[in-house]
């Protein structure tokens, strides 16, 4: 059966498109000539930010590895960049090298390994082109588009921590140089649009509520939730505690803290009094901390004693108000 020219070469670029399909295939073994690491383990501040000028570069040849490593705390990314340098030979070439991504590879990839079992996920060609930028989505919803200047992958498995990324040749009768390519690699991470606000407080009260910018937001285990990033106007209530107003600056990939101590809604009494003064109400000793006094609704006896002096006031207490106590116990001194 004859075959033409014209025909034969539809069959050739259909082929060649199958490659840059999402791929389903079973598990293969394959053997690569080496395995390069590029790691954005490190990627991370002291303070749990992002750094967001981090990346890495690493070469890698045709039928060589790239290991991936990710960061264990994967909060704020939402996939990895990869900008690659494509050897001059190579653009000479196009359409005859192919990247593939690749999931639950085993045995778990290092410097030393070469061969490998794995899925094939998604698979592309390298263009005529000096440079390629490939993003790849480590989580749903993510917000990174596909454009005529980057390509999006599908999202690999990635529960141990790492990006599996295999080059190989396209077709035989390549020119030999190509063999000895090196591509420049370089990761970085994509992050979300948005800060993190935390709130820490060593009393929580279990039903509080959190609105930002007139919004009600729900907080994680973590006392977080995500938010865009400018100046965000919070205020944060409970029925036990009184409410607290507070701004803060969101920034892209970094936390902001508030600190809150709530204070609780019972009538507090604030005294001012001498250093040492002993003060009882109702005939018991009371706990004075910072020159605040809480006080249940209802009459009380208040009674400040320093040296040999006392003083005793009545004072009626009403729920949701407050009040001041100024305590100066003087002595007149007469010259003879």
């Amino acid at each position: 059966m004859l075959i033409k020219k014209k025909s034969l070469s539809h069959l050739i670029l259909s082929l060649l498109f199958l490659t840059v399909l999402p791929s389903s295939l079973c598990a293969e073994s394959f053997r690569v000539r080496k395995t390069a690491v590029l790691s954005l383990e490190s990627i991370r501040n002291q303070d749990g930010t992002i750094d967001t000028n981090a990346s890495s570069t690493v070469n890698a040849g045709i039928n060589d590895a790239i290991f991936i490593k990710l960061p264990e705390d994967l909060t704020f990314i939402q996939g990895i960049e990869l900008n690659i340098k494509i050897p001059s030979i190579v653009t000479k070439c196009p359409n005859t090298i192919i990247y593939s991504i690749y999931e639950n590879v085993s045995p778990f990839p290092s410097e030393k390994t070469i061969d490998y079992t794995g899925k094939e996920l998604y698979t592309s060609v390298y263009p005529g082109l000096v440079s390629l930028t490939i993003q790849i989505p480590l989580i749903r919803g993510n917000t990174i588009q596909k454009t005529p200047y980057a390509d999006k992958t599908l999202i690999p498995e990635h529960s141990r921590n790492f990006v599996f990324i295999r080059n190989q040749l396209a077709m035989k009768g390549v020119p030999q140089e190509i063999n000895s390519a090196q591509f420049v690699i370089t990761a970085k991470p994509i992050l979300i649009n948005k800060g993190r606000l935390v709130i820490r407080t060593k009393n929580k009260p279990s039903d509080l509520t959190v609105i930002v910018d007139d919004k009600q937001v729900e907080l994680d285990k973590n006392n977080s939730c995500y938010l865009k990033p400018g100046v965000r106007n919070v205020t944060i209530s409970a029925a036990s505690a009184r409410t607290e107003n507070r701004s803060c600056i969101i920034e892209v990939g970094k936390n902001s803290f508030l600190d809150i101590d709530f204070q609780s809604t019972a009538p507090q009494v604030f005294i001012s009094m001498p250093q040492g003064t002993h003060v009882t109400v109702d005939n018991q000793a009371a706990d004075v901390k910072n020159g605040t006094l809480s006080l249940a609704p209802g009459e009380h006896t208040l009674k400040f004693s320093l040296g040999g002096y006392e003083i005793v006031k009545q004072l009626t207490i009403i729920e949701g108000r407050n009040y001041s106590v100024d305590v100066k116990l003087d002595a007149d001194v007469i010259e003879n």
